[in-house]
């Protein structure tokens, strides 16, 4: 399956380099195109979350090649640092 052009350009945009936006491409393709539209959505409203979700589809992409204890670690690791992205972002929107 094909990227959507939506995705594309937004990855495009994004300040990944042009190694690492093909990268997470590879990992996306598997989204069928509905969930690949959802995605540009969100990552489009807010382009910091961007770099941390291809950090973390790399580590997870490593992780899958190890043990069950290193997968659940790395999923575990993703969900601590949006739940602190989200929190930092919540802090910064009350301060405005």
């Amino acid at each position: 399956m094909a990227l959507t052009e939506e995705l594309k350009n937004v990855l495009e945009s994004s300040e990944l380099t042009s190694e690492e936006a093909r990268a997470f491409e590879t990992g996306l393709m598997m989204l069928t195109k509905e969930e690949q539209s959802v995605f540009a959505s969100i990552i489009a409203q807010d382009k910091e979350l961007i770099y941390p979700l291809y950090i973390n589809y790399k580590a997870k992409l490593h992780a899958a090649y190890g043990t069950k204890e290193d997968w659940e670690q790395a999923v575990q690791t993703e969900i601590a640092q949006l739940e602190d992205f989200l929190a930092k972002r919540k802090v910064g929107n009350e301060i405005m």
